[in-house]
């Protein structure tokens, strides 16, 4: 059974806030006549960054907070990349 507890509470709150996460993205981006697909996906990234410290901060059973975080914030810089090559 500790195979089902361990992690379960930051599985909640990761996805949780990225859901949560996308769907403000989308929302902002549309208050500013955008259609709201980048600003999900930049809501995304950044929700589950804050979800991913969350989780690790309030999961006894997962370490490396620094670690996490920085490699979330990292992969954001893959947002302006692939939109780059995406409109050429």
């Amino acid at each position: 059974m500790e195979w089902i507890t361990n992690g379960l509470v930051f599985g909640l709150i990761d996805n949780g806030v990225l859901i949560l996460g996308a769907y403000t993205g989308c929302e902002i981006e549309r208050l500013f006549d955008g259609k709201g697909r980048l600003g999900a996906i930049i809501g995304a990234g950044v929700g589950n960054t804050i979800s991913d410290a969350l989780g690790v901060a309030l999961d006894p059973t997962i370490t490396g907070l620094a670690g996490i975080v920085l490699g979330c914030l990292l992969a954001l810089i893959l947002i302006p990349i692939f939109e780059t090559i995406k409109n050429r």
